[in-house]
């Protein structure tokens, strides 16, 4: 026991009149007794009760030393060192579950590794943080036995990791109040706020953080990367080992081994391999020991392929860029040339009028287009020197101005499925035209792209009853579109569009995103659950909106088990030699005042029981 006030002691000193009193002998005194026989009698009974009576008058003496005893010593505040684990009610474990977390370690691994040493860092109320790619609160000021249940239950995800993230949030859950953070982890950082500084901003609140670092010796072979089309599917791997290694890639679909590649990768390089994207999931494995699986297979979703029907009506066949950019995408192609066109007879998914000679053009044609149309059918008309004398202007979603005879740029006027962020948010000019139509877009359309000297509108879209109609401005003859490598793109994204094809990259997703989504149930690689906002933290194949989606690590940097950060692990040495002492002060001034007053509430019904009240 230690004291804060030394010089309450003194009040040690009312012991001595106290026990003073005690040795001061009453003054005797003689009384008549009318019957001596009845002295002689009770004499034995007498002495056989003197002992007792000396107790109970000495319990009355103990009371009441006591009683002085702790007065004097809750003066003196009086304290003891009790460890942390016994008495710290402010405890935050923030747990490492990234995948690098998933290494094997011997017969276990280091998230395994972690958990039983997060045991040993519990104390009387608990709150248990997950590391992941963003940190999750699985506990929340919980009793010990609840904390060793829930610990016993984790599992490592496959995300990266962002443990500064994780500390930031243990020094909001603290809000001001004293306690203990212990981080374990293998301390693979791929992303998330500084960890050294988010540690010091605890420790200069008066807070205590230990760092645990359970990282061991390892090697790994992984897939690092993947890019999924509807056609093919590239995958990247890498050798962190520190030698050449060969590695089979296998394709499989229902447990299925379709086809196999073979590689060879030098030390700490990566390789690309490409395989064909099949319908529905499928999974590339890697046929590697190492001592991280969960890099070794990366899931492939894949919505059912629609045929699209298209039909493309032109007096240019021969040489026509349009039609081998559809020919390239792998659509249904028809090809109607004016004036065999039988307009009543469309049926398809999307017409297209390109290049046409207006005086070989059936009248009747052009009114069963517009019915095609106003039927729900769509039309993409495309830019000619005549496009105003056309029997079906009267759809064009513009206004034609006339013909500029000057050089413009093109842009995309919104990023989206056709023009996609990268690299049109940052580059919106995609080609240039040196002759185009000018002309103002009608009301109730969407302009998708137009020029830069007069903003006339170069892609449109109108809605017109139950169809829709796009105007394409581009004219071969004065622009070299055709021969970007986008121009085939376009006309790919534009077909997505149009037939609102959902982006397979909606289907396959990195882990650690969180998307929102209607209420519903949701089946993940590992259970069922009913949310609106779901956390892809597994590897594998989610259920939900009535689709499958995949979910893969691919991070690079949490795949290299083994990366050393010099700066950090030098910090953590000294953290471990400064950390602050692992004990608690427990205050033993109010406890002793409490027994104090307890001992006097049965000092006074002693007496009362005594008579002496």
């Amino acid at each position: 026991m230690v004291f804060n006030n030394l010089v309450g002691l003194y009040a040690l000193i009312a012991l001595v009149p106290f026990i003073l009193i005690y040795l001061i002998k009453p003054k005797s005194f003689e009384r008549v007794i009318p019957s001596l026989m009845f002295i002689m009698q009770e004499k034995r009974k007498f002495k056989k009760a003197s002992f007792l009576q000396k107790l109970i008058s000495n319990l009355l003496f103990f009371m009441q030393l006591l009683i002085i005893l702790f007065l004097a010593f809750s003066v003196a505040a009086p304290f003891l060192e009790i460890p942390h684990k016994v008495l710290v009610r402010n405890n935050i474990i923030v747990l490492d579950a990234s995948a690098s977390m998933n290494t094997q370690d011997g017969i276990t691994t280091r998230f395994a590794k972690a958990a039983n040493q997060a045991k040993d860092h519990l104390g009387m109320r608990n709150t248990i943080i997950l590391a992941e790619s963003s940190p999750v609160i699985i506990l929340e000021d919980g009793r010990s036995g609840e904390a060793l249940d829930m610990l016993n239950k984790l599992t490592p995800k496959a995300t990266g990791t962002n443990l500064g993230d994780a500390v930031l949030l243990a020094n909001d859950l603290l809000d001001g109040k004293k306690g203990v953070v212990t981080v374990l982890s293998d301390f693979i950082i791929t992303g998330g706020s500084d960890l050294l500084m988010a540690k010091r901003s605890l420790t200069s609140k008066g807070n205590t953080v230990n760092f645990v670092d359970v990282k061991n010796g390892a090697e790994n072979i992984g897939i690092v990367g993947m890019v999924v089309d509807k056609d093919e599917t590239t995958v990247e791997i890498k050798n962190y080992k520190d030698e050449g290694v060969k590695v089979k890639a296998v394709l499989t679909q229902n447990n299925k081994k379709l086809s196999q590649k073979s590689l060879e990768l030098l030390p700490n390089s990566k390789e690309k391999i490409i395989f064909e994207t099949l319908s529905g999931i499928s999974k590339i494995t890697l046929d590697v020991n190492d001592d991280l699986t969960i890099d070794n297979v990366a899931y492939i979703s894949s919505p059912e392929k629609m045929a699209v029907d298209v039909l493309l009506i032109t007096n240019n066949v021969d040489g026509n860029k349009i039609k081998a950019a559809l020919n390239a995408l792998g659509v249904d192609l028809e090809i109607r040339e004016p004036p065999t066109v039988n307009a009543y007879n469309i049926d398809h998914d999307i017409v297209f009028v390109n290049d046409i000679n207006n005086d070989l053009f059936v009248p009747t044609d052009f009114v069963d287009i517009r019915k095609y149309v106003e039927k729900g059918g769509i039309l993409v008309i495309t830019a000619q020197d005549n496009l105003d004398v056309l029997p079906i202007a009267d759809l064009l979603p513009l206004d034609i101005g006339g013909i500029a005879d000057k050089a413009t740029s093109v842009c995309s006027d919104i990023v989206g499925i056709i023009f996609p962020r990268d690299p049109f948010s940052d580059d919106p000019c995609f080609t240039s035209a040196s002759n185009y139509i000018m002309g103002t877009a009608k009301n109730n359309t969407i302009t998708l792209a137009s020029s830069q000297l007069d903003s006339s509108p170069m892609l449109t879209q109108m809605k017109k009853d139950n169809g829709q109609v796009i105007y394409y401005g581009l004219m071969d003859k004065y622009s070299s579109f055709y021969s970007d490598t986008f121009y085939p793109l376009f006309w790919n994204n534009m077909i997505n569009y149009l037939m609102k094809t959902e982006d397979i990259n909606d289907y396959n997703h990195k882990g650690g995103r969180m998307l929102v989504i209607k209420e519903q149930e949701v089946e993940t690689p590992f259970a069922k659950v009913t949310t609106n906002k779901l956390f892809l933290d597994e590897a594998g194949i989610y259920k939900f909106d009535k689709r499958e989606v995949a979910v893969n690590l691919l991070n690079e940097k949490e795949s290299d088990i083994n990366a050393e950060n010099i700066e950090l692990e030098d910090e953590i040495g000294k953290f471990s030699v400064e950390k602050v002492k692992d004990v608690e002060d427990l205050d033993l001034e109010v406890p002793l005042l409490i027994a104090a007053l307890v001992l006097l509430i049965i000092e006074f019904i002693y007496i009362k029981f005594r008579g002496d009240l």
